[in-house]
């Protein structure tokens, strides 16, 4: 690995320069991003195998063209992980490029205004599944790179910095195929710095970079009641319904304010670096007039409880839908509990404690049965190195911001725990086109062009700045 160290670079693209090349990449990166976006490439959903397959081509192929020799890699959870090396010059470091192609799934298809698998400008943003989150990074990354040839005539030691790609076919709704890809074969992510596109900015304009990730601990809670459904006429109010415990034992999840009520859970965290206020929150989450932002009465700040403390949601429930109603009891109601775990956190000692406290819950009149689903531990990044340092300079220089903005997010992104542990001389660093308006992982995702084009220069400009630096040495 290269050691690196900040210094003045004149021998690279100035801002201006670095977003006229990006600007003139925008008309390829909507070309490529429609396309793109056409794959349902939601994985481990049967009958869209067809759809990953031909996403994963499109990306070999893609990169290809910009000239980073990729493979694909068939993983253990059955996705396609697409990694390549451009060999750096004798000296220069190797920068990975991280991003997924793979999506959560948009079957709320009466909730779009358009289809999801159809990327639609409106009011100046794209509309369509992955266009934020995560295949608006792929195509921002080829743009970085066709820009970085282009440069490359007038400022040729761009063409010295080893580029590593890494793109994910599993990262929305995998278990550890990429992890276990880099166990098994680590010399395919061998890198001086990571650069993880697939985080954001809390506002438009505003760059940042991600400190801080929570974890998850998620579980599947069954509660079942009687053999079959019963007619509520006959049987109702004698009958125990597995609907009501379920709703029972999940209300006791949380006290009368909101706020987790889970032994082993407790947390007086507070977030201490940039964040929304209430308002900002109340409209980027598109909160109802007259329902209130959990915490305020207590004084908590939004990110104090996004960020730095446990959070629990409902993220799934399987019983009749209201449209499919029969006058039955229910027998059999399930719920996917998704537990967030903040930095400071074990991922595992927090899932003992919620499968502990449904365990101590349980309906007097049911019989419940628990799945654990699979564990990500919390992130905290150390953002204090040479390269990270170049980084933000890069970042608030493409913005034209004085200075960049540290984040914290309730995401999770278990790659980056897993390639520090194993290349700990490394730098991480954790951004991208991501904000509060691109409503990722619901109806009606989006991108803004203008954040595509914005972190794509930052992307440049620390590529070429990193060169710069190293052959200003030699």
């Amino acid at each position: 690995m290269v050691p690196m160290t900040d210094s003045s670079t004149p021998n690279s693209p100035t801002p201006e320069n670095a977003r006229a090349a990006l600007t003139a990449q925008m008309p390829f990166v909507k070309d490529a991003l429609t396309e793109l976006v056409a794959f349902r490439s939601v994985h481990s959903t049967p009958g869209l195998e067809q759809d990953n397959a031909d996403a994963a081509a499109w990306v070999v192929n893609a990169f290809r063209t910009v000239g980073v020799p990729v493979e694909p890699h068939v993983t253990s959870d059955g996705s396609t992980a697409v990694i390549g090396l451009r060999e750096p010059a004798a000296g220069y470091p190797t920068i990975l490029l991280y991003s997924h192609f793979d999506v959560q799934p948009a079957s709320d298809v009466e909730n779009w205004t358009s289809s999801p698998w159809e990327l639609t400008e409106r009011d100046g943003r794209w509309y369509g599944r992955g266009a934020a989150d995560c295949k608006g990074h792929v195509v921002m990354h080829l743009a970085v790179l066709r820009a970085l040839g282009e440069l490359t005539a007038t400022y040729p030691d761009l063409a010295k910095v080893g580029v590593r790609v890494v793109v994910e076919g599993s990262e929305e709704r995998g278990g550890y195929g990429l992890e276990d890809l880099l166990a098994s074969s680590p010399d395919l992510f061998a890198a001086d710095v990571f650069l993880i596109a697939d985080s954001g900015n809390d506002a438009i304009g505003v760059p940042a970079i991600g400190t801080a990730l929570r974890g998850t601990a998620p579980v599947t809670v069954t509660v079942e009641t009687l053999n079959q459904p019963m007619h509520s006429g006959q049987y109702g109010g004698a009958a125990p319904d597995a609907l009501l415990s379920l709703i029972k034992l999940l209300a006791t999840l949380h006290d009368d304010d909101g706020l987790v009520a889970v032994d082993g859970l407790d947390s007086d965290a507070r977030w201490e670096g940039r964040g929304p206020d209430a308002a900002t929150f109340r409209a980027d989450a598109g909160v109802l007039d007259g329902v209130d932002i959990l915490g305020q009465a207590q004084g908590l700040n939004p990110n104090d409880l996004t960020v730095a403390r446990p959070s629990i949601t409902v993220t799934g429930l399987d019983s009749l839908s209201v449209a499919d109603a029969v006058n039955a009891v229910v027998a059999r109601a399930a719920a996917h509990v998704s537990l967030r775990v903040p930095p400071g956190m074990d991922a595992t000692t927090a899932q003992d404690a919620l499968v502990t406290h449904l365990e101590n819950h349980v309906p007097q009149h049911a019989r419940m049965s628990i799945a654990r689903d699979t564990l990500a531990s919390p992130f905290l990044a150390d953002i204090t190195g040479p390269a990270l340092a170049r980084l933000t300079r890069a970042l608030a220089d493409a913005y034209g911001a004085p200075d960049t903005a540290e984040i914290g997010s309730g995401g999770s992104i278990p790659l980056c725990n897993a390639l520090l542990a194993q290349f700990p001389d490394a730098e991480l660093g954790l951004f991208g086109i991501e904000e509060p308006g691109c409503r990722i992982h619901s109806a009606d995702e989006s991108v803004s062009p203008s954040e595509i084009a914005a972190m794509g220069t930052a992307e440049l400009l620390f590529l070429a700045r990193t060169a710069a630096e190293v052959a200003a040495k030699q």
